[in-house]
């Protein structure tokens, strides 16, 4: 049950707190009030879209706070928020397009917003009434009333199997006509990789290679130049360092405490004479040969030409080279593949249409109960002669076969017809508002006995009715809330007599600013208001009629 709705800085609303009972709670108010707008806030609680002119004008952000009592709803439980005690919502928009939300002070996310409310709160206005014209809405209205939803998910799931094999069959059969060739392109270049013999450390070192041969001449000259000087030349390093070991040699043997110093001598004379024989073999090895320059460019000139062809890299070239591969097994095993996936096809297919001859059973069943549902309570709704009919179609090919659609195979039509000798039409060609609305009663009265949502709000559901028909009408919410706890925002005087709790909004206009009050009325103050909605004016007679009607709802 919604027990408070606190709404703050909403449309033309600065702060407004509305409590709310169980059984029927009607809001009334001149036209223009801000009733609608309370079922607005209430729509924002529940996940629908935050608009930015939904914030009062120069305020920065609008909140709407709902507390229910929600002990155990499992939707809540099962995102992990305690709902132990009560569930409180808050929403906030902010004029930036920001929106926050919170579950009992938990943050959760619009769609989370929007899971919960579905299960709190139904409602029902105008607007809805016109989206019952759209077929898509009959249909999971119908699917809803029968619990067939869970039959059509599966039925999804394996339609999306079905279109998916499909797909990859197409992708095959074109694969098919293009395979010799394809083959053909495929061998040719895997070949011409593995020809190759890459490695992927190669062509760096053949660059290395390159640029040392690139510069033969210089390495030579360095290096006959330093062995000179460590080896030839008059002074050379060779000959210097053997003059200072044997000097060492000698002054040892005189004063052993430069021992070390002789020994140190001794390594750097064998560092020089190692040092020297290296040097010597470098340049001795040094040995220009145009062919191997002229190999190595061929070869580095081959590894450009792949990666040009095939990737920016040796990797890139051997990568594409094992895609390449795959494609060429897959080509020349896609008889093979094609013949499995036909299989498949055929399998999923077969399933798809026995789930689908099985959910249309299930609807035709459902329209039948529906129908009879409907037909009844038009009756209560100062309806006799009408006639309400779900015609239900199958839906085939040429050849058939089903057609599958999203939902099923079925396609639907809510028919209806408000007098005797006049032919069944679709909703959408009801000239009646009221009719309408109250065909939309009708389905929401059935649904209220087989669905849990404990809160329906109807807005104006009323429109375009009144006198016996209204008394009807009001007779259908009064029953409906002893199911569920009932919000209705009306102008009919005979409905708003049935309330178990009054609510009268009200709009003060200042010169500066529009204020809007909520009142709950009891005793002379709902005779009052009741007056007003049956004349427009208080008078004796229209206070007098008031006091009859309550009466007859029961108070008074």
């Amino acid at each position: 049950m919604l027990r408070e709705l606190f709404i703050k800085k909403f449309a033309v609303i600065d702060e407004l707190r509305v409590e709310l009972h169980e059984g029927l709670n009607v809001l009334t108010g001149e036209t223009g009030a801000g009733k609608s707008i309370v079922v607005d806030a209430l729509g924002l609680i529940l996940g629908q879209r935050g608009q930015s002119n939904f914030i009062k004008t120069g305020a920065k952000e609008t909140t709407v706070e709902a507390i229910f009592d929600a002990v155990g709803n499992t939707t809540a439980e099962d995102l992990g928020i305690d709902v132990s005690g009560e569930l409180i919502i808050r929403r906030i928009v902010s004029s930036t397009g920001k929106n926050r939300s919170f579950v009992n002070d938990s943050s959760v996310g619009i769609a989370t917003l929007a899971e919960i409310g579905a299960t709190l709160v139904d409602i029902h206005s105008q607007h809805e009434n016109q989206s019952l014209m759209s077929k898509a809405k009959q249909m999971r209205l119908l699917d809803s009333f029968g619990k067939i939803e869970n039959a059509v998910k599966e039925y999804s799931t394996t339609l999306a199997r079905y279109r998916a094999l499909s797909d990859e069959k197409t992708r095959l059969t074109q694969n098919i006509k293009d395979r010799d060739k394809r083959i053909e392109m495929l061998r040719f270049q895997i070949d011409e990789i593995e020809a190759a013999g890459l490695d992927v450390k190669e062509a760096e070192a053949l660059a290395k290679e390159r640029t040392v041969l690139a510069n033969l001449t210089t390495l030579k000259e360095l290096s006959e130049s330093a062995y000179e000087v460590m080896h030839k030349r008059d002074g050379a390093i060779e000959d210097q360092t053997a003059v200072v070991v044997d000097a060492l040699q000698r002054l040892a043997k005189i004063d052993e405490s430069a021992a070390e110093i002789l020994t140190m001598a001794k390594e750097m004379q064998s560092y020089v004479k190692e040092l020297s024989v290296m040097l010597r073999r470098y340049k001795d090895n040094i040995d220009f040969v145009p062919e191997r320059l002229d190999t190595i460019e061929t070869r580095l000139e081959t590894i450009r030409k792949l990666e040009r062809k095939y990737g920016d890299t040796v990797q890139g070239i051997l990568d594409y080279r094992d895609s390449a591969a795959v494609q060429f097994d897959e080509l020349t095993a896609i008889n093979e593949k094609l013949d499995t996936t036909e299989e498949e096809i055929a399998s999923a297919k077969k399933h798809l249409e026995a789930a689908a001859r099985q959910i249309s059973k299930q609807r035709a069943e459902t329209a039948r109960r529906l129908e009879a549902e409907i037909a009844a309570t038009l009756k209560d709704l100062a309806l006799p002669k009408a006639r309400f009919e779900i015609c239900l179609t199958l839906n085939r090919n040429e050849d058939g076969s089903m057609v599958f659609f999203g939902d099923g195979a079925d396609s639907v039509e809510f028919l209806f017809t408000a007098n005797p000798g006049e032919p069944l039409r679709p909703l959408q060609k009801i000239a009646s508002g009221g009719e309408l609305s109250r065909v939309m009663l009708a389905l929401k009265s059935a649904f209220a006995e087989y669905d849990d949502i404990p809160v329906l709000v109807f807005d104006e559901v009323d429109a375009g009715i009144g006198g016996e028909t209204a008394e009807r009408v009001a007779d259908k919410l009064k029953e409906l809330s002893k199911r569920r706890q009932v919000l209705c925002v009306t102008h009919l005087p005979q409905i708003a007599s049935r309330a178990d709790s009054h609510i009268r909004i009200r709009k003060h206009i200042a010169e500066d600013a529009v204020a809007i009050t909520v009142d709950a009325l009891y005793g002379q103050d709902r005779q009052v208001e009741l007056a007003r909605m049956l004349s427009g004016s208080i008078t004796e007679i229209s206070l007098e009629h008031a006091r009859q009607l309550l009466k007859k709802g029961g108070e008074g």
